[in-house]
This record gives structure tokens, C-alpha cells and sequence, in this order.
């Protein structure tokens, strides 16, 4: 705490001390005729002399836009925007002038068509200058779809099928809501993403390079989900229901209602989701001697079925107290319950491929998942310079799984009998955290600063019993395991963002300060840690005229253990195999550096390097070389370089056709040699390619189809194997907009598919995953009331990267 609380001093004396200089913003609001905001509408700032641009930016979803720190001097101002014509103004900056407001107003290029082939609309995927944008607005993933399957659909984001990780560009990602964390990960999180329906996203953000004032967490950047909201009093509201089939039934349906009068505004919604699933999982593992001969074969045939239903509630409330003091309350919470058998036939073959013995078994699973979570906010407006912001969250996780499992033996086992088990898996964690943010401009550009501190308690009191002879429930102790662990962690930062010579600069630093302690309470063995990180970040970019923009990025961040995989307990899958925790655990690090070049604020080409030490991935080996029994456990390997090249080319073929293609491409190695067993490198050229065509046809009939392919990829200790997809959808509004009917079909080819091969140590094994993601879907969506009523209380959210590592 001694390098946080010197940082802290340091921070308050360039707060105290920095002089706030005199400077000119310009700010405005981009409407059309009708005076409808418009978003991403292109803002440049040319000089009068000769036209040469002096700034730049975009409007925000209130159409909105502002430059700070501008010179004295005679300007022009360009707005533009797809299906409007340009606009221009003149103007002067003077030193006695500190605020300029400006009203844009965009003519249409066009004054109607008869045929349905030209809409004004977003495009759907925006690079931004840190960022890419992923807007959904009028696209076919509207409705219909929840948040995990449009993250599935964005440039860069993998999920794992079978553990539901979500990383970014190869790398762990920390996803946040409205610029706030979820305090859950892995299977977890996506079971929250799964509640919240494409309904109510306006567009996904993905940050590859964040800055300072994000968390330092997630070594792949931020996967920012934005929801929807408005401008005007009244109420509106947006109802949605929706079906589909993959051999098995799924519906949803959400509601959504918000009101503002006056200084108040207030914001429901709830969603449910009910759906039946469908996966199977084949395996082989081959055990190999020193000279590489196959000994044994491990096989393994899962399949599992199961019904689940998710509903998701969040309530909100917004109270501007006076021009310069807010505040804002949110309530969320989602309640998650499934049930269904899962079956699992394991063979065990000698070395010539014969049968030795083998295990079937069958689970009745019961699982209820639970999160109450709220947040307390408070703005301050100090001055027309400075900015203050508070918040205080709270959250509470359950989880609670129930399986009656029956093991029963064949082959050469006679001496064994059929094993009867059952177990109880609570989960129960509460976080508490708290955050303060600061903002002011000094000099001729903009300070932020600011400081976090989180409390996370979490326990696993995981018990199971086993059937005697007698049928009586006995403990079984070498299963049982109770684990508790706590976590605080102390997070300052500081960021300076101004102009230099033609230049716009960002840098930031981050300190946090992490204090973690964990214990088996079974076998009362201690996991405890403490670590103090500097989270450096920079951003420079320029405009070369006004069709050329360039940017360059480094950031240093920071993926944390679940704590889950702290826990040093074992967790048995057979007689054969189990996982185990590992509370050695050493978090990664990943310093990355990109270059990013956009042509006329449309064509985008993003060059990188990263490397990440302490990486870590989950490796399988044998217990011993005499051994069948293998162990599955998270590692640290040793590094993992990465680079990296990313294009973005939307192509209009026609007014009626356009094209978006999304390449990515990276050559990743990974170094194993902290893995005393396996001293060996996995490395490769990986690459994705997306392609949505969308087209505009008469009768407002919006049709799509889009592709996804994948080549083989490193990950981790595992090498994947190519697959690909194809989706088609179609979109239709009618009533003036008041109904939108969606249908979508998603793999229409049954392509979609999880292959892989891991060649480790004495090791060889392939395995092919299958999910339900061949399916047909069909929704309508309601709009009502006034459609730009404001929603309330974006979540301010302090404790979000805590709920991202629950499992």
C-alpha cells in the first residue's frame, strides 16, 4: 500500500497545483430536417486559409459532437453523413471567446425514391480511433438474437464452446455493460449474456488498447456492450417475442419501458429466455511410452441434454437535482435454472487397440444460478471545467448444482462395482466496490484522474456422498473440499490528453494494488498472494488532409486467476480423469503495441504486436509414465508473442448491395518451457474472415447473408482446427416502423463445429465438440410511445472486473 498512497500524494499535488489555463471549445448537434439526432454523422475542422484540417470527431448517439482546446483563428466546420449532403460553416475563435455552440442541421441528397433501394443508416461496423464499433441498429441481429450470439457474429471475438471464454483477438477479453463490469466470467457470464437480448444493445465496442481509466483486467482489451436510449420526455416502451427450432423449441420475450418528466427519469425492463440444449463432446486421448509408442487409448462419447430458462431484470432511476448535480440508482439481477441428464461412455483400449475395460455413466443434473446487484451514483458538475463522479456497488452471487451420477463397469473390472454418487456445488460471493473519477481541463487539453477499491469474499463448499453396500449415504472425503478466498485490490489513475504539433495525445497510467488470500479449509492448505502492477498506455494519433487518419497504441494489462482456479481441490470426471485447481497461479501480462490507419473514415488497417508473459492455458497429463490417469490443470506457461493484421472493407457494389469484410490474421507462439514435462513451442498462422451482405429491396425487405471462416489457430496448449458458418436473415417493417419482423437462420450448412488436437508431453489427443447452432428464428419487436424518451441510469458501475473472474 506504500507505492499506492505515494501515488495518491503525487496525484493531489498536480490536481492542486496545475494552473487552468484559458482555452475555446466548440461544441454542437447534428438533426436533420426533421430534427432527429444523428449519430456518427463526420465532424472535420478545416482552416479558412487553406482548408487543412486542425481537428476531428464524431457525433455520439445524441448527435453530438465537441472539440476542445481550440486556437484562435478562422475555421470552416465540414458535417457529413451517408444520404445527406455536406455542410459547411465559418466561424472565428477568439481569446475572449471560451465556449462556441453550433446547430448543424443535414439536408437528404436526395428528396424521395419510389423504390426502397437508398436508406440513410449507420454503417454497421465504425472505426473509431481507439476502437471499433459494431452498431446493430436496423440490422438483422436486432432482435431475435441474445448478447452471446451477436458477440459470436463481431470481428475478433472467439468463444470457446465447450468452457464459454470470450477473447479478443486471440487474447482474454474483460466484457463490460455500458462501460461497466459484470462480476461474472466464463460459463457464468455467458449465461447472463445469454438473458439480455439483442433487443436492447445499440452497438458493441471493441477496445483493444484501452486507457488508463479502464480496470487493467483482460489482456485482450474491452468488449464494451452499449444498451439503447433516447433524448425526449414521455414514455416509450419496446416489446419483443420471439421462437425458434434447432431440432428443439427455443422462445424469448422482453419488455422494456421508459419515462422521463421533468428532472426524473426512470427505466424497467425484463427479459426471458427459455431454450432446450444440445451438446455432444468426442474424445481420444493415446498415452504414449518415451520412444512414442501408443500403450493405452483413453476414449470418451459425451452427450448431454438439457432445458434451461433465464430471466434478467434491471430497474433505474435518473435525478438531475439542478443543472450542475446528479444522481442515479440501478437494481439488476438475473435468475438462471436448468435441469437434464448427461451421459458418458469411456473405453479404455491396451495397446493394440483392444477393449480393456470400460465406465458408462449418467447424471441427473439440477442447476439455479442467482445475481442481485445495485449501484449508487453521484455527478458533479464543480465548474464549466471540472467534473466530478462517484459510485458505490454492491453484488451478490449464487450458484447452486445438484448431480446424482451412477458409474456402472465393464470389461476386466469385475472386482469393482457399480459406483453410485451424488454431490452438492454452492458457490456463494459478494462484492462490494467503490469508485471516484475527476476530470478538468488544464492547459489546452483535458485531466482525468481517479481511484478504485473492491472487496470480493467467495466460497466453495462442495460435498459429495457415496452409496455402500448397505445403500446408505456415506461422506466421501476424498471428494469433499471447502474453500474460501478474499481479494482486495486498490487501483489509482492518472491520463493527460492535449494536442502537439498536429498531433492528439493520450497517455495514462494505472496503479493497482491486489491482496489475495485463499485457504482448503479441508486440508487447511494456504493460497495467499500480493502484487503492486504500473499499467502504463499511449495514444497518438493525426490526420494527414481529410481523407487520411492514423493512430498508434501501447498498453500494458492484466488477466488475474479465476478464483475458481485457485482452489487446489480435485475435481473427479471419471475414474480416469479430473481437474485440479492451482494455487500457484501467477496472473498474465500482455504489453501490446498497434498501428491503425483509416481511409476516408470508412477502410480500416490495423497492424500489431503483443507479448504476454506467465500465459496461461489448461494442460492435461499423466499422474505417472506407468499410469492411465490423467490430470487436467491451468499452467503458467512462459510467454506468448503474437502479431497481427486487421482490415476492415465495407463495399457498396450497388445502392442496393453493400458489403462488409472483416480479415484478421496473427502468427502466434507460445513457449511451454515453464512446463517441466513439456519443454517444446506451439506456433502458427491463424487467420478469420467475415463477409455480411446486406441489401435494401422494395417493400422495405432488408435480406442478409453473411459467412464466418476460421483457420486452424494456436490456443494455449491446443491447436484448433478450421471451421466455418453461413447465416442468412431477413428483416421487414411495417405500421411507419411500429413492427419489425426478423427471421434468421443461423448454420444453414451444419458447419459449426469445435475441432481440436493436443500433442503434450506423452500425450496425444483429438477431440470434436457439437453444439445446437444450426437453428431457425423468427421475432417481431414493437415500438411504442415516444421513441426518444431518455433511458435511465447507464450503470456507472465501480466492480464490474471482480464479477468477470467469478469462475
Amino acid at each position: 500500500m506504500k507505492h499506492l498512497y505515494i501515488f495518491g500524494l503525487f496525484l493531489f499535488g498536480i490536481l492542486k497545483a496545475s494552473p487552468i489555463l484559458a482555452q475555446t471549445k466548440l461544441t454542437g448537434q447534428v438533426t436533420d430536417e426533421k430534427s432527429i439526432n444523428i449519430e456518427y454523422a463526420s465532424i472535420f475542422l478545416l482552416h479558412a486559409r487553406d482548408s487543412s484540417q486542425a481537428g476531428g470527431t464524431v457525433t455520439d448517439a445524441e448527435g453530438r459532437f465537441l472539440l476542445a482546446a481550440v486556437q484562435p483563428g478562422k475555421y470552416l466546420l465540414r458535417s457529413s453523413f451517408i444520404g445527406y449532403q455536406p455542410n459547411f460553416q465559418s466561424f472565428e475563435v477568439t481569446e475572449s471567446k471560451a465556449d462556441i455552440p453550433l446547430r448543424v442541421i443535414l439536408q437528404p441528397a436526395f428528396a424521395s425514391l419510389k423504390e426502397a433501394v437508398v436508406i440513410a443508416s449507420r454503417p454497421t461496423i465504425i472505426q473509431k480511433p481507439d476502437r471499433m464499433v459494431m452498431n446493430l441498429t436496423n440490422t438483422v441481429l436486432a432482435t431475435g438474437y441474445n448478447a452471446i450470439e451477436v458477440l459470436e457474429k463481431a470481428p475478433g471475438i472467439y468463444i470457446d464452446p465447450k468452457s464459454e471464454t470470450i477473447s479478443l483477438n486471440g487474447k482474454g477479453a474483460l466484457v463490460i455493460i455500458d462501460g461497466k463490469k459484470t462480476y461474472l466470467a466464463a460459463a457464468d457470464l455467458a449465461t447472463f449474456l445469454k438473458s439480455i437480448q439483442s433487443s436492447d444493445i445499440q452497438e458493441v465496442e471493441l477496445i483493444a488498447s484501452p486507457g488508463a481509466k479502464y480496470d487493467a483486467e483482460g489482456v485482450g482489451g474491452i468488449i464494451n456492450i452499449i444498451t439503447k436510449k433516447g433524448t425526449q420526455e414521455g414514455t416509450k416502451g419496446t416489446a419483443t417475442i420471439g421462437g425458434g427450432f434447432s431440432g428443439n423449441s427455443r422462445q424469448n420475450a422482453g419488455l422494456t419501458l421508459n419515462h422521463q418528466r421533468g428532472n426524473v427519469a426512470l427505466t424497467g425492463s425484463y427479459n426471458l429466455s427459455n431454450r432446450h440444449i444440445i451438446t455432444s463432446n468426442e474424445s481420444r486421448t493415446d498415452y504414449l511410452d518415451e520412444a512414442g509408442t501408443v500403450t493405452n487409448t483413453h476414449q470418451m462419447d459425451n452427450f448431454s441434454g438439457a432445458d434451461a430458462t433465464t430471466h434478467n431484470y434491471r430497474l433505474a432511476a435518473d435525478w438531475n437535482l439542478n443543472k450542475k448535480t446528479s444522481f442515479n440508482a440501478v437494481l439488476r439481477g438475473f435468475n438462471y435454472h436448468r435441469t437434464g441428464i448427461a451421459t458418458a461412455t469411456t473405453k479404455l483400449l491396451s495397446q493394440h487397440n483392444q477393449p480393456d475395460s470400460s465406465l458408462f455413466s449418467q447424471t441427473n443434473k439440477r442447476n439455479r444460478s442467482q445475481q442481485y446487484a445495485g449501484t449508487i451514483g453521484f455527478k458533479q458538475r464543480i465548474s464549466p471545467t471540472k467534473t466530478l463522479t462517484a459510485d458505490l456497488d454492491f453484488a451478490t452471487y449464487t450458484s447452486e448444482e445438484r448431480n446424482d451420477i451412477l458409474n456402472e463397469y465393464g470389461g476386466n473390472t469385475d472386482e469393482q462395482q457399480n459406483l453410485y454418487l451424488r454431490n452438492l456445488l454452492p458457490t456463494d460471493i459478494r462484492i462490494l466496490a467503490g469508485q471516484a473519477d475527476y476530470e478538468q481541463t488544464l492547459g489546452k487539453g483535458k485531466l482525468e484522474a481517479g481511484a478504485k477499491y473492491s472487496i470480493v469474499e467467495t466460497g466453495n463448499n462442495a460435498k459429495y456422498e457415496i452409496q455402500d453396500g448397505d445403500n446408505t449415504w456415506v461422506n466421501d472425503a476424498a471428494r469433499t473440499n471447502d474453500f474460501v478466498y478474499s481479494e482486495q485490490i486498490a487501483a489509482a489513475y492518472i491520463t493527460y490528453s492535449s494536442k502537439l504539433a498536429g498531433f492528439d495525445y493520450r497517455l495514462g497510467l494505472r496503479t493497482e494494488y491486489t491482496d489475495g488470500k485463499g485457504k482448503l479449509l479441508t486440508t487447511n492448505q494456504p493460497s495467499n498472494r500480493s502484487y503492486f502492477n504500473l499499467f502504463p498506455s499511449v495514444l497518438i494519433s493525426r490526420s494527414f488532409g481529410n481523407d487520411h487518419f492514423v493512430n498508434a497504441a501501447f498498453s500494458r494489462r492484466i488477466s488475474r486467476p479465476s478464483y475458481q482456479s485457485l482452489n487446489p481441490f480435485i475435481y473427479f470426471q471419471d475414474v480416469y480423469t479430473y481437474t485440479q485447481g492451482n494455487p500457484f497461479l501467477k496472473p498474465e501480462f500482455t504489453s501490446s503495441i498497434d498501428v491503425t490507419y483509416t481511409l476516408k473514415n470508412t477502410y480500416t488497417a490495423v497492424l500489431g504486436y503483443a507479448e504476454t508473459t506467465n500465459t496461461t492455458s489448461y494442460v492435461t497429463e499423466r499422474i505417472s509414465e506407468q499410469s492411465v490417469v490423467t490430470r487436467t490443470r491451468a499452467e503458467n506457461l512462459d510467454s506468448q508473442t503474437q502479431y497481427y493484421l486487421s482490415l476492415s472493407v465495407p463495399v457498396e457494389v450497388a445502392r442496393w448491395w453493400s458489403i462488409h469484410n472483416s480479415l484478421y490474421g496473427s502468427y502466434l507462439r507460445n513457449s511451454l518451457l515453464s512446463v517441466a514435462s513439456a519443454p517444446q513451442q506451439l506456433q502458427g498462422f491463424s487467420g478469420v474472415y467475415s463477409v455480411t451482405n446486406t441489401f435494401k429491396v422494395k417493400g422495405d425487405w432488408t435480406p442478409s447473408l453473411s459467412a464466418y471462416f476460421q483457420s486452424g489457430a494456436p490456443y494455449g496448449a491446443v491447436s484448433l482446427k478450421p471451421q466455418y458458418i453461413v447465416n442468412i436473415g431477413l428483416q421487414k417493417k411495417f405500421m411507419d416502423g411500429k413492427f419489425t419482423f426478423r427471421g434468421s437462420y443461423n448454420d444453414i450448412l451444419k458447419t459449426s463445429r469445435a475441432k481440436s488436437e493436443t500433442n503434450f508431453s506423452n500425450l496425444r489427443s483429438t477431440g470434436i465438440y457439437r453444439w445446437d447452432s444450426h437453428f431457425f428464428n423468427l421475432s417481431l419487436s414493437y415500438n411504442f410511445g415516444n421513441q426518444k424518451v431518455k433511458t435511465a441510469a447507464k450503470d456507472r458501475r465501480a466492480a464490474s472486473d471482480e464479477e468477470n473472474r467469478i469462475n
